[in-house]
């Protein structure tokens, strides 16, 4: 069945209405919650008694929905439902984050991630590790902002004029800088008590939208779920094997396993956006809840989406989408874009009006908490990281807070053309993959650093510092290996391999140093190791 003439998607004036709508509600709450806020402490970490479910939701959608909402269809046509293996190591990484991670952060009571480094280490160790998570939030905003202004386009059927932009990106251009216009303003208001709401209420739109998409499907086709895995097991998707030593093949359990694993441990054991969260919270016990409501979220939205992505290969057996010639291309460039673009696609086209505007708004509010979040965490690292450290005394309440909206602002204008240079490195890319390109290529070292500092006292600055600058290096030539060196290198394996670099070439380095000065950690750094930490008496939530 082809598309009906007069259904030929992009925006009614219910769709517009409704966007116009939903923006200026969270507009309204960050305007309400920024009258609050008297101090830095409420701007970075909301005063530190935020709700746990809340701050699990925002954990969740702030570090992976947007990305996942629209990549994860897409993937279901590359690899089918072998992605989903992607979730065994689950049970593994909880013990990881709730036994391991939560209880030594929350202890430490930290405003940014990176104070531990030092007290560990020293400050060079510290400023280093700040920097590159700089450079992995503006890399993770650009590829929840891109993918997400890629969708509204595919979606809204907008068309833009932009001066030197050739017509095919002006669409993608004028997205790029509309929602970072509005979301730069949006930054200067509410903190991370706004950011958190917010997510709040974006996790259950696009939740409602993915499963209104399976609805859809099936009164639209008279299929169920049975049907839908019928079609999906005869579809030709990439060979997926349980482990393979070519380090060129994306497609094997092992590999996709590994990604989850190390992504989710290195995420929330060493990068600022996620920590950040826990120490929203009251204490320990808050932060575990947090962590499991979060991981909840994410196999719930993770399956949810799994259908959505077979939902729709058995939907385009039946009805044409424009991206349908693509999908099977023997073009892998073009095949990419194809099957990421019939999610975006069946939104524009035969999603009814009204939820169709209610899931763009929520796309374009999810790119915009993205800027907030991750620019309100850039902030906090240069806050918290630089400018007290030289000049402590800074630290005055409304001064501070007001730097602290100025420099969150000017992270958003950053990112805005951060996002635009992604835009033309990644064409042909799949947002999976873009991911990786984009920022996790950083996060492996950063991770390794955290490990290191807690469980090996012969790691010391002499040993981490180039380490972790080789683990950056083998990192990005992972990531970019094909444009670099014409060799192709899994992304699922970027994390996990500039992990081991970073970790065994401290621990070598450290070693050869200790056999050849004796020096190791001090007796004072050595208490702020994992097993010392752990059996202080957790600091109460009063100041």
């Amino acid at each position: 069945m082809s598309i009906v003439e007069n259904n030929q998607g992009g925006l009614t004036f219910i769709d517009v209405t409704v966007i116009v709508a939903y923006l200026l509600i969270m507009l309204y709450m960050g305007l309400k919650i920024a009258r609050k806020q008297r101090s830095t402490e409420d701007f970075f970490v909301g005063g530190r008694d935020l709700p746990a479910w809340a701050v699990g939701i925002s954990l969740f959608a702030s570090v992976m929905s947007t990305i996942l909402y629209l990549g994860q269809p897409g993937e279901m046509f590359r690899t089918g439902l072998s992605f989903l293996t992607r979730n065994l190591p689950l049970p593994l990484i909880l013990i990881v984050v709730c036994f391991v991670w939560i209880p030594f952060f929350m202890r430490l009571r930290l405003t940014s991630a990176y104070e531990y480094l030092e007290r560990r280490f020293n400050y060079s160790v510290r400023a280093l590790a700040a920097i590159f998570c700089l450079l992995l939030i503006f890399g993770w905003i650009s590829v929840v902002v891109l993918t997400a202004s890629m969708a509204l386009v595919e979606i809204t059927r907008i068309e833009a004029i932009l001066p030197f932009i050739n017509d095919a990106d002006s669409a993608v251009y004028a997205t790029i800088l509309g929602v970072g216009a509005f979301s730069i303003f949006y930054t200067t208001l509410g903190g991370i008590r706004a950011v958190i709401w917010t997510d709040v209420i974006q996790f259950f739109v696009l939740l409602i939208g993915a499963l209104f998409t399976m609805g859809a499907v099936a009164w639209m086709t008279s299929s169920n779920v049975g049907d839908w895995i019928e079609v999906s097991q005869t579809y030709k998707h990439e060979e997926v094997q349980w482990f393979d030593w070519d380090v060129r093949n994306r497609s094997t359990v092992f590999s996709i396993s590994l990604s989850l694993f190390m992504w989710m441990v290195c995420t929330h054991g060493a990068n600022q956006m996620a920590m950040q969260r826990y120490f929203t919270v009251r204490n320990v016990k808050a932060a575990r809840i947090s962590y499991v409501i979060s991981a909840v979220a994410a196999l719930a939205l993770g399956i949810i989406l799994a259908g959505v992505g077979i939902s729709l290969m058995y939907f385009i057996q039946q009805y044409d989408l424009p991206a349908s010639a693509g999908i099977l291309s023997d073009i892998r460039s073009v095949r990419n874009v194809a099957q990421d673009s019939v999610f975006p696609q069946f939104i524009s086209i035969y999603m009814p009006s009204g939820l169709r505007g209610l899931v763009v708004a929520a796309l374009f509010a999810a790119a915009m908490s993205t800027i907030d979040s991750g620019a309100n965490s850039a902030s906090t690292i240069l806050t918290v990281d630089f400018i007290r450290r030289f000049d402590p005394k800074s630290e005055a309440g409304q001064l501070e807070l007001k730097r602290a909206r100025i420099m969150t602002a000017c992270m958003g204008v950053l990112v805005v053309g951060y996002t635009i240079a992604l835009y033309e490195l990644s064409k042909g890319s799949d947002i999976i993959s873009l991911a990786q390109k984009g920022f996790n290529c950083f996060l492996g070292p950063l991770g390794a650093l955290f490990v290191l500092g807690m469980f090996v006292k012969k790691a010391t600055p002499i040993a981490v510092i180039p380490a972790f600058i080789l683990g950056e290096i083998v990192g990005v030539s992972a990531s970019y290996s094909t444009e670099l060196f014409d060799v192709d290198f899994s992304t699922h394996l970027v994390i996990g391999f500039s992990w081991l670099v970073t970790f065994f070439s401290a621990l070598f380095i450290g070693y050869l140093h200790h056999y050849l000065t004796g020096n190791q950690a001090t007796k004072d750094q050595q208490k702020l190791m994992w097993r010392a930490v752990v059996r202080t008496k957790e600091p109460s939530n009063i100041d």
